[in-house]
Formats: structure tokens, sequence, C-alpha cells
């Protein structure tokens, strides 16, 4: 099926989430890493006759039309961190106002590899930047992808994108779960609620009223991806 929108897409969010805090103290977090790759560290070997493995980290060259690229090597630039909050919630948690820091894994890391990750338990996360250019919905397809890795385990919380719709009065300071989207895509979890979104808002041709396509949930155990401490690159 064919679709265009009369509405574009101009920016990306990474997470909007709730983390918590276990019994043993430490904090659970829901964190972003971007390009890191599951690579066990090398002991340096006793035989010094035997070349010991040694992984160099290159920043990754995107190929083709791009309309947003981040790896996160240098200092985070055109990111926009929400000065908002979410409606109809309590006053003391309804801020957007975890913070965010951009750092190597814990564990399996590969030097100068980083990536996004949320640094604060129990607090809502939002973090917004430009694509480079609008993408239209006509002939093309469109390719999204970014990797997460929960690396502290996560218990109420997503680790979704969202690209946003076009609008003259897009202002990324007041991004918040309301703000106006085409497509919402990633891992989410509350409970023991293991979730995949791929959500679809276009407009009714007929009512002129915006709906929400919500694709089927995967016929998989999603459990594993949130558990297992490993980066996983989701690709729509």
């Amino acid at each position: 099926m064919h679709l265009q929108w009369d509405w574009l897409c101009v920016g990306v969010l990474i997470i909007s989430s709730v983390a918590t805090e276990p019994e043993n103290g430490e904090p659970l977090d829901a964190d972003v890493e971007v390009e890191d790759f599951d690579i066990q560290s090398q002991e340096a070997d006793v035989d010094r006759d035997k070349p010991s493995l040694e992984v160099v980290y290159q920043t990754p060259k995107p190929t083709g039309e791009v309309y947003f690229t981040e790896t996160f090597d240098e200092v985070m630039s055109g990111w926009v961190l929400s000065k908002t909050k979410k409606e109809d919630t309590d006053d003391n948690i309804a801020k957007y106002d975890g913070r965010w820091e951009v750092e190597e894994l814990k564990e399996n890391t590969v030097p100068g590899d980083r990536g996004l990750v949320l640094k604060s338990v129990a607090k809502h996360h939002a973090i917004s930047a430009m694509l480079t250019k609008p993408f239209i919905f006509d002939d093309k397809p469109l390719i999204v992808q970014y990797e997460v890795n929960f690396q502290d385990g996560i218990d109420c919380g997503g680790a979704y994108i969202k690209l946003l719709s076009r609008s003259d009065d897009l202002n990324l300071e007041y991004f918040f779960d309301k703000t106006p989207y085409t497509i919402m895509f990633g891992p989410d979890k509350c409970g023991e609620d293991y979730k995949l979104h791929f959500i679809i808002r276009h407009k009714n041709p007929k009512t002129g009223e915006y709906d929400e396509k919500h694709a089927k949930r995967p016929d998989v155990d999603l459990k594993k991806f949130y558990l297992d401490k490993k980066t996983h690159l989701y690709t729509l």
C-alpha cells in the first residue's frame, strides 16, 4: 500500500521514560547506546610471541542520502533538552528533567565508542534534534536504525524514538508526549510487559482526523533483549 502524507518529519526523539531503583540500591536506568558492539575484552597474552587482539574503533561513515546521523563521538551539538512537563501527572514527577550523559559502555567496551546514557532514576527523559531536512513520503523508502543497550536493566521505561510531524511553530524545548509525530518506533517496557512499538500517525483523507496505526505485536519473546545487557540494533 502506498501512503503519502501532507506533512513531514523534522525531528527525532530518543526516549521518554521513568527508571526505577532495584532492591540492592543500584539504579536501573533505561540506557541508550549508539554504535556499541558486543565485543569481549581481551587479556594481554602471557606469551609475547602471540599477537594480542586489539579492537580499534572507527567512526561509522554514512552513505547515500542521510537525513540524520549521530555517533556521539564528539561533544553533543544540536540536541535540545525538553523543558516542559507531562500533563495529568503529579508536579513532583511531571518535568522532563532526567539527566543525560555521553559515555562508553560499562561492559564489552571499545575505546572511543560512546553513546547517550540516561543518568537519573525515576525521572522523565526527553531529548530531540532536527533532521537536516524534512523527509517526504513519496517514492523512496525511509530507513531508521539505532542501537540500544539496557546495561543496568530496566523496570519501567522506553527506548523508542519519534519522528516528529512538520510544524511551523515546532519548538523542541516544549517537546513532550503529546507533541504530534509521524512515526514512533522502538522498545518499551513496564513490569513484565515487553513491547516493540511501530506506530504510524496519519491524516484520514475522508474524515480529516488523525489516526494511529499500530503494528501487531511480534511473535517472539522480547524479554531477553531487555535483560542480556548486550547491544541490539533496531531497524525500521
